[in-house]
């Protein structure tokens, strides 16, 4: 086939919204997809959508929405969004945030498969 040719065939692209744990919804709706033949030239999502696109861009197999889906189910409300006592209290008194990243972060750097992104 000729870039010409190529550049012309209909591209496919997913496009997942945020929404906090309605994130989870978009975990069958990807097995649905890889499950119907539908394979996406491109993934793009914004908040939980953006994270659970990075993932699957990672990994976009039947394999991959698996692994994703059980870390969908073994989250807790504490390995997003730990607090503590001490926060709180600096929280009320103006010095500081009530809840910081680095609970996200650290899934994120724990669960990624990969750590960059190039466009190819």
């Amino acid at each position: 086939m000729t870039p010409i040719a190529a550049a012309s065939l209909p591209k496919t692209a997913l496009v997942l919204a945020g929404g906090g744990s309605l994130g989870a919804v978009q975990i069958g709706m990807l097995r649905a997809l890889l499950e119907s033949g539908v394979k996406p030239d491109m993934v793009v999502g914004s908040s939980v959508g953006a994270i659970n696109g990075a993932y699957f861009a990672g990994e976009p197999t039947l394999q991959g929405v698996s692994r994703l889906e059980r870390l969908w189910c073994g989250l807790k409300r504490s390995d997003i969004f730990p607090w503590t006592w001490r926060r709180l209290f600096s929280f009320i008194r103006g010095r500081g945030h009530l809840v910081t990243s680095d609970g996200l972060k650290d899934l994120l750097d724990r669960n990624l498969p990969y750590r960059d992104m190039t466009c190819g």
